[in-house]
């Protein structure tokens, strides 16, 4: 069986689950041993980031690597479409994901551990700044329903719990994501999604958890 090492705060966590959900592959979830970064759990998996994943020989760091290997080696159903140039686009939109939408979402993370009240100016900043981020998107993509045509890719599953994410986060600080018309229609196909809608709702109940440590969140 795999193991699959995650916490389920994490996107990067969740958008391997729902593939490892969608190729219906058997995998028990797991947090690290110890914790990320731990010497036990580096015995497992080198890197001692997260997610992980031990199949077998494969001791697997990196979301994109594992997403990679994934469909390598369980390749139905397939997550990235046979036309060179869209899967080129899949690879371009999967970088835009971890490289700018997703660290817009993060960037909550340090003024929610510092304790900032949630009507914090920095918050108002924070949604404003995640907003353009997303805005990004609106050109990128097809929306057909899907992010590159008319069949679930790896973009799909990246993003869907982000989008989550950001939208929640926006909630819980008296903002809103704005999002274009594309990037509203795909959402509402992600939502769509049942094993996209799974981890989703892992992600939502560990955030609300997670957020609650540090502030109070008005209900």
């Amino acid at each position: 069986m795999i193991q699959f090492f995650a916490y389920p705060e994490s996107v990067f966590c969740a958008k391997v689950r729902i593939a490892l959900d969608m190729k219906d592959l058997d995998y028990a979830e797991l947090p690290p041993p110890d914790g990320y970064g731990s010497a036990a759990y580096k015995k497992i998996v080198p890197a001692g980031s997260i997610p992980g994943l031990k199949d077998g020989e494969a001791a697997l760091s990196d979301s994109n690597a594992i997403l990679e290997y994934l469909e390598e080696t369980a390749p139905s159903p397939a997550l990235l479409p046979e036309h060179p140039i869209e899967r080129a686009k899949v690879r371009a939109l999967m970088g835009l994901h971890d490289t700018r939408i997703e660290p817009s979402v993060r960037a909550f993370y340090a003024p929610i551990k510092a304790g900032k009240p949630p009507r914090d100016e920095v918050y108002k900043q924070l949604i404003a700044d995640m907003s353009v981020a997303f805005e990004r998107l609106e050109d990128m993509i097809d929306a057909e329903p899907y992010a590159v045509g008319h069949h679930v890719t790896l973009v799909d599953v990246a993003y869907a719990t982000t989008f989550s994410q950001a939208q929640q986060l926006a909630g819980m600080f008296g903002g809103e994501l704005m999002l274009k018309p594309k990037c509203q229609h795909w959402w509402q196909a992600m939502q769509s999604l049942s094993h996209a809608a799974t981890s989703i709702d892992i992600n939502r109940k560990a955030m609300q958890d997670w957020v609650a440590k540090f502030i109070q969140i008005d209900a």
